[in-house]
């Protein structure tokens, strides 16, 4: 009999991450994991060393819920009595709610895990609660980015195949690359570990084009507390079903994981962020589409900023990971503002 790579001993240090798996859902889970194994061994990454990076996502997110979470956060004032908080999540993605007179705005949810806490520190520095949330928006199906959405009081709006994307089980959907088993594989520890929880009631975005803007195409609008979005389809470089928003009239450009500020990412969540790539080889489905999406981005926000500079302002980008910013002379990303500290321990 062949001996189990995810053995005893690390199946019981893992245990309370996979607890919400059924037992059918768990040993399917195991024999991707020994497969996923293989498959990095292969490549030359030692087998203890990915069991340690799998171990490692729990061991994080653990210790950053509850009374060790942390973030940094930008607090962006707008016209209209409206100011938009980004917060850096201590894992994962960023967490952007506009705070409005008619009520809160979500772009992205950070992951499941985090929600209370979330809602905790938004009382703490009274921007009040999540009950007043009327807009719900979720730029694609990874857990960090849509993990909590099915705590807030409204369906999300998603694009179909996030949607299809996230009843599929694997972050690899509509996007075969020779890396299926591993991405199926880091999607359901990721998924489970994180508490993902994706209400059964979502909203879907039109998807026919309606213009274009550079090599993407405008898919949809829609408008909340007097601001009004245009949603972009992105290519697919990252995942499939990724989409960006923009704001004109605030000068507000959303790329979601196409454009990440690593660079003001803690070494902590520098280092979470990077087990991703570590377990599938690529956090992008497509790395050279996704090579394509970063340069047309950056190219689509100077000329944005370039022409909002004749009436004095500046393309605010809010990437996908790290602080909004603005592109510098040398047209490279620069953290907007300061960002504020929170930890709950300080509470």
């Amino acid at each position: 009999m062949q001996e189990m790579i995810l053995d005893t001993d690390f199946l019981a240090r893992i245990a309370p991450y996979i607890e919400p798996l059924t037992d059918e859902e768990r040993s399917i889970y195991i024999a991707e994991g020994e497969e996923s194994v293989k498959i990095r061994a292969e490549e030359g990454m030692p087998p203890g060393d990915y069991l340690q990076l799998v171990e490692n996502i729990g061991l994080y997110l653990g210790k950053t819920t509850g009374e060790g979470f942390e973030s940094h956060y930008q607090k962006i004032s707008l016209p209209g009595s409206k100011t938009l908080l980004v917060i850096q999540l201590p894992g994962g993605g960023n967490l952007n709610v506009f705070l409005t007179p008619v009520g809160k705005m979500i772009l992205d949810t950070g992951y499941g895990c985090y929600y209370k806490d979330c809602e905790r520190m938004l009382k703490t520095i009274g921007a009040g609660d999540f009950s007043d949330v009327g807009f719900v928006v979720c730029t694609h199906g990874d857990a960090d980015h849509c993990g909590a959405s099915g705590y807030f009081p409204v369906a999300p709006v998603m694009h179909p195949v996030t949607r299809a994307l996230l009843d599929s089980g694997t972050r690899g959907y509509a996007s075969p690359n020779g890396r299926e088993i591993l991405e199926k594989f880091y999607t359901t520890t990721i998924n489970t570990y994180s508490r993902m929880y994706v209400p059964d009631e979502v909203r879907l975005c039109k998807t026919e084009p309606i213009r274009k803007h550079g090599l993407f195409s405008i898919i949809d609008e829609f408008t909340f507390a007097d601001m009004r979005f245009e949603v972009w389809a992105s290519l697919g470089g990252h995942i499939a079903g990724q989409i960006f928003l923009y704001e004109p009239d605030e000068g507000l450009l959303f790329t979601s994981d196409a454009l990440l500020n690593f660079a003001t990412l803690t070494k902590e969540r520098a280092n979470y962020s990077s087990i991703a790539d570590s377990m599938i080889g690529s956090v992008n489905v497509n790395s050279e589409t996704a090579r394509i999406e970063r340069r047309e981005l950056m190219r689509i926000a100077k000329e944005m900023d370039d022409d909002l500079k004749k009436s004095g302002r500046r393309l605010l980008i809010c990437c996908g990971h790290g602080a909004v910013s603005i592109l510098d002379e040398k047209g490279m990303l620069s953290p907007y503002s300061e960002p504020w500290y929170y930890s709950a321990k300080s509470c």
